[in-house]
């Protein structure tokens, strides 16, 4: 399984008697991920295990188990109400999943995303081993786009440029890991850079070859890291992945804006968490602007009520979206 970031809850069952690990799974679960119902049909119940990490931008789940199956009804949505979408990575074994009226088997290789805002299960008839990603609605609304889908998606490990991309993931959940919350972050953005491709692949959005979506992922890679740079532009990072400034306003075509408005876009956002980040009280909404690489303010308060329909100060109060 992959092993980065700051590893923060591990469960097991395996020092749990065999009667009673349905109910301490399910119970712990709801505590760290999500609440769920489970069925462990082994003669010793679900031998399973979870191991929550975090990456900033969202929490990384690994989960072991033997054969199982879990559900989420309306009464479990009702009991947490938790707003996330899942990203499912399976690693061994193989198992379904529903979700309305959709089900859909899946594999090593494979990916599904579903909304937990409505019921879902999960089947494995044999020994299983996947990643989920807990992604927060507005996290994934801010870096990949609304939800509108009516029930589950998958991408499948045999869909060209999708199978790629499905490995770039992987990658960057087995990287080592990095000390810093800002490190984390980024590579948090760039497996949500990575699904964002891939929806849109799926959504048939795009046809982007693998070398494209290898390309903007660097180019995000680079705006991201470099944020803070007074002349972070196109050219700038045209020379860091060797492109004419041309041939990069082609590769973010995929993305649906120029870059510009990619690199605006990011600022503003590294500006609202530091507006809402309480250690951060200290500077003021200039400070904050300045450090993220705007040189006007009065050009930073337009941007920013534009994108969030509400001022920095705004946000800053005590009664704002922080």
């Amino acid at each position: 399984m992959p092993d980065t970031s700051t590893e923060i809850t591990t469960i097991s069952t395996r020092a749990v008697r065999g009667a009673e690990r349905v109910d301490f799974w399910v119970d712990h679960v709801a505590r760290t991920l999500v609440r769920i119902e489970c069925s462990g049909r082994s003669s010793e119940g679900i031998d399973a295990s979870l191991r929550q990490r975090d990456l900033g931008l969202f929490r990384a789940c690994d989960i072991v188990a033997n054969r199982h199956a879990v559900v989420r009804t309306p009464h479990n949505i009702h009991a947490d109400q938790r707003d996330a979408v899942f990203i499912c990575l399976m690693h061994e074994g193989h198992g379904y999943t529903f979700q309305d009226v959709d089900c859909m088997q899946h594999g090593p290789g494979d990916l599904v995303l579903y909304d937990t805002s409505m019921p879902y299960g999960h089947g494995f008839p044999a020994d299983m081993a996947m990643t989920v990603l807990d992604v927060p609605r507005d996290v994934f609304e801010a870096r990949v786009g609304p939800w509108r889908y009516r029930s589950l998606v998958k991408i499948d490990r045999g869909d060209g440029v999708a199978s790629w991309a499905v490995r770039q993931v992987v990658a960057l959940l087995a990287a080592p890991p990095e000390p810093t919350l800002d490190a984390r972050e980024r590579r948090a953005a760039a497996i949500l850079d990575l699904v964002q491709s891939m929806l849109r692949l799926h959504d048939g959005d795009t046809s982007p070859t693998k070398s494209t979506v290898h390309t903007l992922s660097r180019a995000k890679a680079f705006i991201d890291s470099h944020l803070a740079d007074d002349d972070l532009d196109s050219r700038s990072v045209s020379r860091a992945i060797n492109l004419s400034p041309r041939q990069l306003a082609r590769v973010f075509e995929i993305e649906g804006m120029p870059l510009t408005r990619y690199i605006l876009a990011r600022r503003l956002e590294r500006c609202r968490a530091d507006l809402c980040d309480r250690s951060l009280k200290h500077l003021t909404v200039s400070e904050i602007a300045f450090r993220w690489g705007f040189n006007n303010g009065a050009h930073f308060s337009r941007s920013y009520r534009a994108r969030f329909g509400e001022t920095p100060s705004d946000t800053r109060a005590p009664a704002g979206a922080c």
